[in-house]
């Protein structure tokens, strides 16, 4: 039994198994293994970088950069054993790979020129260190170079140039073609001879096959000028070349593509390069054309002439010229050049220059200049031929008073063609006036074309009137015909053939022109009402615009009391007469007489003798009629357009106001003084009419008055016209509800109001020659002035407030200094005599000067009412300090 017992008894059978525990050990092995290999396969890399000087590298902050990315920091500045300084920087791991024998460094800083701002963004970053990955194996240490080196746009062109001198170019000259600019300088070198200097260039990828083998460079910088017979010649080929320098280049056609291999002279000047295309003009008379003479095109100098011979065989004058290589291509068959002369007559003025630089050459190419041939002869014309045929025409007239062959058609200001002939008509009624106009506006002419004398002046002085009718300059003196159609016409417009027997009726207006057929209409009657009869009779014109366009007819008493003056318009002005128009009284004439002169209007002769009325249209709305529908009749223009607004100003002395004294604002004469009258409380009042489109600006509360005269002291002269014209009003426009008195003041206030900005105290021992008024300068610019100036409370210095204006307030901080700019110091010592002086403003008007430090940083604003001490002496220091105060 014990033995089956034994039998089935379990038995115990050790194994051996690992431990789930035993895997975080391997897994920490493991990730350990794998940092440690990141470690090291992304570990920074430190760098050595030898430097002249370390000016503006600060530890830990300056950055390295590549391609604006940063890839190091600045770890470590000391002193290189022999010259210079060592920087030691780390440069992250992802840009190791650039770190090679050819890697060049260096020190990017704010710069600016007249070409180019550079590093700009360095101003609030700082300085930073700029990286450019070279060829070679790795390195860690590296010489830095001084300036960043050459590079260039992709695919770009790299251009040597060799000059004896670098003049005016500089790097970041433009390089220009035809005014465009392709490229620019990236590096001017004195070669190893120092002879010479060597240039390098890019023209862009778009423009560099303009660069052929044969081009030439020269240069087109500043303003240059050459004198002698042929006058004064100003050469200025553009603001930014003036400014900036400049060079441009031909562009032969026939020349093969420059490599970057190639190197160009550059020369001083087109003329010098000879690049220009000579061709030959035949001439039958030089008269007063001379050598070096300009050729224009549309008033830009193109060639010049170089050389004048006269021919024996041809037995004519024979110029060369040369033509700037960039306007070659308008150098065609069908060109034309002619002589462009002095003319002086009373039918016009033209060249009157010529007298001392001799005549000039005037250009124009073919109409089809694409498509014509290349040539380089032409004959010098005296005058520009027509370009395509012209219009002929015949107009009638019985008096061509002031007509001359060669005087200008126009048709709204524009010239359209020329007046060729004046003859006779064989019946002897007519002036036949033989017109031709250009081909580019003979769209213009159709059956109901109407044209009208524009000569000069057309005076007519009678009982009846002075018509005078004015015109622009040129047909002051020349005379003319004008153009004048009902309905526009559209360039599109595509009129008949014109019969060639047609006849058209010169006009001697336009005012007539336009009547045309209505000549002969019916008369228009009018009825004008008013509270009096005017001073005119039967038989008193009625003007539109000064030409008389009817008459007065009768006289009665209207329905409702009012005097009825009967008009009687003429047929052909009828349509003159509208809805709006508004009636006013011109007869005899208006005095204005006050200290700035004597002012008479009269209308015309016969409205002094016998009266008379005008018409006129007026704006939509007015209120030009009665409630029977009859038109009012106005005692002005004025009063008929534009009532004024009647304000009064109260001032304790009159100041040499008068009747007539004009108000201003801005400068502009907005009124005039009506009426001055002394009150019961003593005060003078003046009334003022304020011109309608103006009253409401100035006839509101918080408007100020303030009487302007001539003042005179040692600080300046002020208000000077005064003493000729007479003193007046100036206004300053409140903003308030409107109203009709105010009180004047006797002089014009201390600050504006749109000056009022940062009030200050500056204290000092004595007022000196600072007065009121006195600017208040920041490196010689005005920003603010002197308000009022006292004794301190205790009587131990002068207080002298100040205003700062708002667009300056913020350059005053914490711990500016103020001192005065006035007069001068005179200090005497054994090497001489110093006299110093801010400017000769100050030195006369006196005035006060502000700087910052800028040893510090920049502190806070100041405060208003901020009191600080006015320094006795000055510090010459203090116009070199620079702090940088940007506006908030």
């Amino acid at each position: 039994m014990n033995e089956h017992f034994s039998e089935n008894q379990a038995q115990i059978v050790k194994t051996r198994s690992v431990s789930p525990i035993w895997f975080l050990p391997v897994v920490a092995a493991v990730l350990g293994l794998w940092i440690l290999f990141q470690n090291i396969t992304h570990a920074n890399m430190q760098v050595k970088i030898h430097f002249q000087k370390a000016d503006s590298i600060i530890v830990d902050k300056t950055k390295i950069r590549y391609k604006g990315v940063i890839v190091g920091t600045v770890k470590k500045i000391e002193l290189d054993s022999a010259s210079g300084v060592n920087v030691i920087a780390e440069i992250e791991s992802h840009a190791t790979f650039m770190l090679r024998e050819q890697t060049q460094f260096w020190l990017v800083s704010p710069k600016a020129s007249l070409t180019s701002i550079t590093g700009l963004d360095t101003l609030f970053s700082g300085s930073y260190i700029n990286l450019q990955p070279g060829d070679g194996e790795e390195a860690t240490v590296f010489d830095a170079i001084d300036e960043e080196p050459i590079t260039i746009p992709d695919n770009a062109l790299l251009v040597s140039l060799k000059s004896d001198s670098a003049g005016s170019v500089s790097v970041g000259t433009p390089i220009f073609f035809k005014k465009i600019k392709v490229g620019e300088i990236v590096q001017v070198r004195l070669d190893d001879s120092g002879r010479h200097v060597n240039i390098k260039a890019f023209v862009e990828s778009d423009f560099s096959h303009l660069v052929k083998s044969a081009s030439k460079f020269w240069n087109i910088s500043g303003l240059r000028a050459n004198i002698s017979r042929a006058g004064i010649d100003v050469n200025l080929d553009s603001i930014t070349s003036l400014i900036a320098g400049g060079i441009t280049f031909s562009s032969p056609q026939k020349s093969e593509a420059a490599s970057a291999q190639t190197q160009f002279e550059l020369y001083e000047n087109i003329d010098k390069s000879e690049a220009g295309q000579a061709i030959e003009l035949t001439i039958n008379n030089i008269n007063n054309l001379p050598k070096g003479a300009g050729i224009l095109f549309k008033g830009h100098g193109i060639g010049r002439i170089t050389d004048i011979e006269y021919s024996l065989e041809q037995k004519q004058f024979i110029a060369q010229a040369t033509i700037n290589p960039q306007f070659s291509e308008m150098i065609t068959e069908g060109a034309q050049f002619w002589v462009e002369k002095t003319a002086v007559s009373f039918s016009k003025i033209e060249n009157l220059g010529n007298i001392i630089t001799g005549d000039y050459v005037a250009f124009a190419p073919a109409p089809d200049v694409t498509e014509a041939k290349k040539a380089d002869r032409f004959t010098l014309l005296q005058s520009r031929l027509p370009v395509s045929p012209s219009l002929d025409l015949m107009l009638l007239t019985e008096d061509a008073t002031g007509l001359n062959a060669g005087d200008p058609v126009s048709y709204q200001g524009i010239k359209i063609g020329t007046i060729r002939s004046l003859n006779f008509a064989q019946s002897g009624r007519f002036i036949e006036t033989a017109i031709s106009i250009d081909h580019n506006y003979q769209y213009l002419i159709n059956k109901s074309s109407q044209f009208y004398l524009l000569s000069g002046v057309n005076m007519k002085a009678s009982l009846q009137g002075i018509e005078m009718q004015s015109t622009p300059l040129e047909h002051l003196l020349s005379g003319g015909i004008g153009l004048y159609n009902a309905q526009p016409v559209k360039k599109t417009a595509n009129n008949k053939a014109l019969d060639k027997n047609l006849r058209f009726r010169l006009y001697p207006s336009r005012a007539l022109a336009e009547v045309g057929k209505n000549v002969f209409s019916k008369p228009l009657p009018i009825s004008v009402l008013s509270k009096q009869l005017p001073a005119v009779s039967e038989g008193s014109p009625v003007y539109y615009h000064k030409l008389p366009i009817g008459e007065v007819i009768g006289f009665s008493i209207d329905n409702s009391g009012l005097m009825k003056t009967s008009l009687s318009i003429k047929g052909q002005y009828r349509h003159l007469i509208k809805e709006q128009s508004i009636f006013w009284n011109i007869s005899g004439f208006n005095v204005d007489a006050g200290l700035g002169g004597i002012e008479i209007q009269a209308d015309s002769l016969l409205s002094i003798v016998k009266g008379g009325i005008a018409v006129d249209l007026g704006k939509k709305g007015i209120d030009n009629k009665h409630a029977n529908g009859s038109y009012k009749l106005f005692d002005s223009y004025e009063k008929a357009t534009k009532p004024p607004v009647v304000i009064s100003v109260f001032f304790d002395q009159a100041n040499d106001l008068q009747v007539g004294s004009k108000l201003r604002l801005k400068g502009l004469i907005i009124g005039s003084v009506s009426e001055l009258t002394l009150t019961n409380k003593g005060k003078v009042q003046a009334k003022i009419n304020v011109k309608a489109e103006f009253a409401a600006q100035t006839a509101r509360k918080g408007s100020r008055f303030w009487v302007i005269s001539s003042d005179i002291s040692l600080s300046g002269a002020k208000n000077l016209s005064t003493l000729v014209s007479g003193v007046y009003i100036n206004v300053e426009p409140g903003k308030g509800a409107p109203a009709d008195e105010f009180s004047g003041e006797t002089s014009a206030p201390i600050i504006e109001r749109h000056k009022t900005g940062l009030p200050l105290i500056l204290l000092s021992d004595n007022a000196g020659s600072t007065d009121i008024n006195s600017p208040v300068y920041h490196r010689q610019i005005q920003i603010g002035e002197v308000m009022s100036k006292q004794l301190s409370s205790d009587a131990s210095g002068v207080e002298i407030a100040i205003n700062i204006y708002p667009q300056y307030s913020h350059l005053i901080r914490e711990n500016s200094i103020f001192w005065p700019a006035s007069g001068f110091n005179l200090n005497v010592g054994i090497t001489g005599v110093a006299l110093k002086s801010t400017s000769l403003t100050s030195l006369i008007k006196g005035g006060i000067s502000m700087s910052t430090p800028d040893n510090k940083p920049l502190q806070e604003m100041s405060d208003a009412f901020a009191r600080f001490k006015l320094k006795t002496e000055f510090n010459e220091n203090w116009l070199n300090w620079k702090l940088a105060i940007p506006k908030p």
